[in-house]
């Protein structure tokens, strides 16, 4: 796929969010092309957002390179309030899940499990059981950050582009993968983006 390919999907989105994010451990040599990849987009793209949920890894890779060129064009969806604070940008978007109201945490809850079921107790318990609380709130907010919420300026998301190694539909990742095919958000996997932008 090229790079144009990937533009055309968004034509007609007047400012189309972008999920950038993957899995948390990337080898060195491939460090850089995340943070390129940001930066492109960033460029070919003024008219878009771009979000990711602050994690280690392919997120604040790709995060990098979106804030070389803007930071306030990153949104940042995390887990708990003081989730990595040291490692946003001052001019980065974030909203925690706390920041979300009960009724649409319940509805982020359904979609959550709709999407993977075999997680259903940990969202459907998270109340009752501390042990649980604290992976609900990973859960929540990868579907949080689909999903988007208009309460705290958060529009859904637009495409999702994934760093994915080696199973893509492994943990946190493939659930958000899974939510964003649910949502029909189209996906890419670096199979799709690894050339950009030729």
């Amino acid at each position: 796929m090229l790079l144009n390919d990937f533009i055309q999907t968004l034509k007609g989105t007047r400012a189309p969010v972008i999920l950038l994010e993957g899995t948390r451990a990337v080898p060195d040599a491939h460090r850089q092309r995340l943070t390129d990849l940001g930066a492109l987009l960033a460029n070919e793209l003024p008219n878009a957002v771009f979000r990711s949920g602050n994690a280690d890894g392919s997120d604040t890779l790709f995060a990098r390179g979106v804030e070389s060129v803007d930071p306030a064009r990153m949104q940042l969806v995390t887990p708990t309030a003081a989730h990595r604070r040291k490692n946003r940008h001052p001019d980065n978007y974030v909203v925690a899940l706390s920041d979300v109201s009960a009724v649409h945490e319940e509805s982020i809850a359904y979609r959550t499990n709709e999407a993977t079921p075999k997680n259903s107790r940990i969202i459907d318990k998270r109340s009752e059981i501390p042990q649980l609380r604290a992976k609900a709130r990973y859960l929540l907010r990868d579907t949080l950050k689909v999903l988007g919420d208009p309460e705290n300026a958060l529009a859904p998301a637009s495409a999702a582009i994934f760093y994915t190694q080696p199973d893509p539909m492994d943990g946190g990742t493939g659930h958000t993968i899974r939510v964003c095919r649910q949502q029909n958000i189209p996906v890419f996997l670096q199979a799709d983006w690894w050339r950009w932008p030729g």
